[in-house]
């Protein structure tokens, strides 16, 4: 545990949700287009979902130092993605 850092697995865990999102924004992309429908993956719906302000949570995604994440908001993020909570750790 002495090179525990837990700022540096913030920062991992804020880029794995990036990463993630991204992922399956660029996945639905095309067939939201079709649909003429709101990509549900976009920062500012998952910040609704969240409930949460789009600026804090694009905070979140660049893992802002004063505005860390919680346990909660990686739980829900989790359900919102439909990932196991252990893919923010990776």
């Amino acid at each position: 545990m002495d090179n525990f850092n837990l700022k540096d697995y913030q920062a991992k865990i804020c880029s794995n949700v990036k990463r993630i999102r991204k992922d399956l924004y660029n996945e639905n992309k095309q067939y939201c287009k079709e649909k003429g429908i709101r990509n549900p993956y976009s920062a500012e719906a998952v910040s609704e979902l969240l409930n949460i302000t789009y600026e804090y949570y694009k905070r979140l995604e660049s893992f802002d130092v004063n505005k860390t994440i919680s346990l909660k908001l990686i739980l829900k993020l989790s359900l919102i993605f439909g990932v196991d909570i252990d893919e923010f750790f990776k």
